[in-house]
């Protein structure tokens, strides 16, 4: 069904009479596990293929799906019991030459506009092949850059690969530009080099964290998504190319978002409201804004609409069978005043999910506003007293950090899901004594030596994030059974998308040099 199998599918469909797809499952490492006939975590299916004769490639084959579940023991009973191709009850497939190889979908769900088409381009989040340049805080990426470059070997420390390595040249310029950009090999900078600037960055669903912002580290830094950053941008992030688990279907962030930024697995999942850092060209399908029933509807009002509907577990779990074919489609109401309504909702979870960096009105604060959650025992701030582990404790709604406390903690804050990924618990993994993640180079090892103040603000500050997200949940759900209970855009409106669109927005020579 993938993107990567777009030619694939085209061909077989061209050199074939028929195809049969079936599907044995079998996922290990996404949101909606399911036991595997092999010992892989790779989903698996047994795929017939025919032709009778001569090739006709202007004739597509006629592709035939079925599915079989359960456990490992269940698939293979199943399907030892099959003798000929009628024991098995078969869907077509779409003609279309690169359609995947999926039945398609039945019902009022499948004639919405998807997603992809409201918003046309779609990038993938920033990849940089070794996670040493990430961290909680910008300190220890300026300790673990003075140690690159103290390092007797600087290939070991940097983990070279293909596209990376420390006699390379690269631009140190995040948009890719090499005018003004330092392209210095890293092995030839002097040990007391100055290290790159820290920026923010969007790490996991809500978490943010830092990097070290030098094209030089990064193998697929995205250079488009860095031209089109801007004060205005927001990205969504969510799955389009495996189905979605239990939590919102889609989540946003104001910094530039990591690869698995939404739920820890990631592809070409982020999606940009703006194709440009100033914000003068929006991210949406040509003429959808003249059909949304509020009038002079610019194109946050849209996005804070789309949020509204789609960033809450409601809409995952009533469309669950329908989002196993990893389409996501988005109902827009034709009634003004319920879009008011979902807006509204829309632009304060927008505004709580960016930590008040967007969608925030001039009489707003410029941080979260403090909820209920307070630290109640504090933190030790020696390095004797760094936490290395967290518990959370139910029916006192006390979340314990090492030696410190905090309250209340209700177990829907701290059991706050986005496609498998607990939210909070990852969090603080990432922030104890050892760590988290994969450990990509000896420079992983070095860490804070105590626990920073600074995490014990960002830790209630996400409660409380959660907090406002919680209380907003109610809402979101009464208004989407009022969205699908009545009329809604169909697909046949939104007009045909311009290949254009669907592209990177094209270089300009006066694109910040960020990071330079």
């Amino acid at each position: 069904a993938g993107e990567a199998f777009l030619g694939m599918r085209e061909h077989m469909r061209r050199v074939c009479d028929e195809v049969w797809i079936l599907d044995l499952g079998g996922e290990g490492r996404g949101a909606r596990l399911s036991e595997n006939v092999f010992a892989i975590q790779t989903p698996v299916a047994v795929a017939v293929a025919m032709r009778r004769g001569k090739a006709r490639p202007e004739t597509p084959a006629r592709v035939r799906y079925a599915r079989i579940d359960g456990t490992r023991a269940e698939k293979l009973r199943r399907l030892d019991a099959i003798r000929d191709f009628g024991d098995v009850s078969w869907e077509d497939c779409p003609e279309d030459w690169r359609a995947p190889f999926l039945p398609p979908g039945a019902g009022r769900y499948f004639a919405l506009p998807l997603l992809t088409d409201l918003m046309p381009w779609q990038h993938s989040g920033a990849q940089l092949k070794r996670t040493w340049p990430i961290a909680p805080d910008a300190e220890t990426l300026r300790r673990r850059w003075r140690a690159l470059l103290r390092a007797k070997n600087r290939a070991d420390a940097f983990r070279e690969t293909r596209d990376r390595t420390v006699t390379g040249r690269h631009p140190s310029a995040l948009t890719g530009a090499a005018a003004e950009s330092d392209e210095t090999p890293l092995a030839e900078l002097p040990p007391d080099a100055a290290p790159p600037p820290v920026r923010r960055y969007a790490y996991r669903s809500l978490d943010r964290q830092h990097v070290l912002a030098d094209g030089r580290l990064m193998d697929f830094r995205r250079p488009d998504l860095w031209r089109a950053h801007g004060d205005r941008q927001v990205y969504l992030t969510t799955s389009l190319t495996q189905p979605l688990g239990a939590g919102p279907a889609i989540m946003a962030c104001a910094d530039i978002p990591d690869l698995h930024h939404f739920s820890g697995r990631g592809a070409k999942d982020a999606i940009p409201l703006y194709r440009a850092a100033d914000g003068g060209e929006a991210n949406i399908a040509p003429g959808l804004l003249g059909q949304l029933p509020l009038a002079n509807a610019n194109a946050e009002d849209f996005l804070a609409y789309l949020y509204g509907v789609l960033a809450h577990p409601a809409f995952a779990t009533r469309f669950a069978a329908e989002l196993g074919g990893r389409e996501l489609r988005v109902p827009v109401t034709t009634d003004a005043a319920l879009f008011r309504e979902v807006r509204t909702v829309g632009r304060k979870l927008l505004k709580l999910h960016t930590y008040h960096k967007r969608f925030h009105d001039e009489d707003d604060p410029p941080s979260v506003p403090p909820g209920a959650a307070r630290c109640t025992k504090g933190v030790p701030l020696d390095e004797d007293g760094y936490p290395e582990a967290f518990s959370h404790d139910a029916a006192t709604r006390t979340l314990r950090v090492g030696e410190g406390e905090f309250a209340p903690v209700p177990a829907d804050v701290y059991e706050f899901e986005v496609s498998g990924l607990k939210v909070v618990q990852s969090w603080l993994r990432y922030r104890m004594k050892r760590g988290a993640g994969r450990q990509s180079s000896p420079l992983n090892e070095i860490r804070p030596e105590r626990w920073p103040l600074a995490f014990t603000r960002e830790l209630l500050e996400l409660l409380w994030v959660l907090e406002g997200t919680l209380a907003l949940y109610p809402e979101q759900e009464r208004l989407l059974v009022c969205v699908v209970a009545g009329p809604c855009l169909p697909a046949t409106a939104i007009a045909s998308v311009d290949s254009a669109l669907r592209q990177p927005p094209k270089a300009s020579r006066s694109a910040p040099l960020l990071g330079a």
